[in-house]
């Protein structure tokens, strides 16, 4: 339902004359007013405006209009709450899934700042063989927190070029990190 804007003076007087019909709504299909007002009332809104504004709406009572709306909104809700992503099982990384099995939380290896900085350590190795010595040392200054201008005075090379060759380093480094 796309936003219209709020509604007009004659409107609001006549949702506010109305408004017990919401109420009746909740009651006679014994709904929770605290949980399901907020469900039909855009609904019940929705059918003020739709009352004043579709000339073919005023055949019928305003009563049949909006019980139509809050019910068809409340069908739409229902209907959602009941989509399988909504009811999903949610396992417990802390409860095994079988009698015998561990707990995911035992199952799942833990970070190691060794193998990490070996891993590091050879993706520049290779890095290394891909790129020029300058790129490199580009690279050693930012992984080091200089900026691009900081860069640049260093190697005493303009910032925009110091910025095509990361882009370059970036690019390869792409295409290594995902080769098979």
């Amino acid at each position: 339902m796309l936003y219209e804007g709020p509604l007009n003076a004659i409107q609001r007087d006549f949702a506010a004359e109305h408004h017990a019909l919401v109420y009746k709504f909740l009651n006679n299909n014994r709904l929770p007013e605290d949980e399901f007002y907020d469900v039909v009332i855009f609904a019940y809104l929705k059918a003020v405006r739709d009352y004043f504004t579709d000339p073919t709406a005023q055949k019928y009572s305003f009563t049949t209009i909006a019980n139509r709306r809050m019910r068809f909104c409340l069908y739409d809700y229902f209907r959602s709450q009941a989509r399988k992503k909504r009811n999903v099982e949610v396992f417990s990384i802390h409860i095994g899934l079988g009698p015998n099995s561990y707990p995911l939380e035992e199952t799942i290896v833990g970070q190691d700042d060794l193998m990490q900085q070996l891993e590091t350590d050879l993706l520049l190795h290779e890095l290394a063989s891909k790129v020029s010595k300058q790129q490199m040392d580009m690279v050693r200054l930012k992984t080091h927190g200089y900026n691009l201008r900081e860069i640049s005075r260093h190697q005493k090379t303009p910032m925009n070029r110091v910025k095509e060759l990361l882009e370059e380093v970036h690019t390869i480094l792409l295409e290594l990190c995902y080769e098979s």
